[in-house]
């Protein structure tokens, strides 16, 4: 289970929740108490750890949570 390590990551993973993969300048847009470099500070370490998805479609960057998967009991 994923635990933020800072209230950077906290508002990051909040602002993804329930939504579709968006654009990397939509987040920075929601967030604006943090600045694009803290942003993408936040979205290196949170990808690097498998704790977000980051996805390129030609010169845009997609970010979305992973979908958790469900192993049956």
């Amino acid at each position: 289970m994923f635990q933020p390590s800072s209230r950077s990551e906290t508002l990051v993973t909040k602002a993804l929740q329930g939504l579709e993969p968006i654009p990397m300048e939509q987040i920075t847009a929601r967030i604006p108490e943090l600045s694009w470099n803290e942003v993408f500070h936040v979205v290196d370490s949170l990808s690097r750890r498998g704790d977000l998805v980051l996805r390129r479609e030609g010169f845009t960057y997609y970010l979305s949570l992973p979908r958790m998967s469900q192993v049956p009991a």
